[in-house]
């Protein structure tokens, strides 16, 4: 499944520090398959599991879970946010 920033909706998370990517349609994704693409394309994944992928890009740590929700952690900034979930769809393969 191809996935484009523009199939998601983003906002600052309620939580923490971090702003949160949910896709609007339903994604179930192999994450063993993101995991290896994204290690083809260079990308530090720190944890992986079937549920969950943490990785480092651009400079932040961020969360991939198999619904598809992209957590760029450590900034609540759209613009900084949205670059680095950007980079790390370009990245999936």
């Amino acid at each position: 499944m191809k996935l484009e920033l523009s199939d998601f909706a983003g906002k600052p998370c309620n939580s923490r520090l971090a702003y949160e990517f949910v896709p609007s349609k339903s994604a179930e994704l192999e994450l063993s398959e993101v995991a290896k693409a994204l290690h083809a394309n260079g990308v530090f994944v720190e944890i992986e599991t079937p549920a969950l992928i943490m990785l480092k890009i651009g400079g932040k740590d961020v969360s991939l879970f198999r619904s598809g929700k992209i957590i760029v952690k450590s900034t609540n900034e759209q613009a900084v946010a949205r670059a680095i979930a950007q980079k790390l769809i370009s990245k999936m393969g």
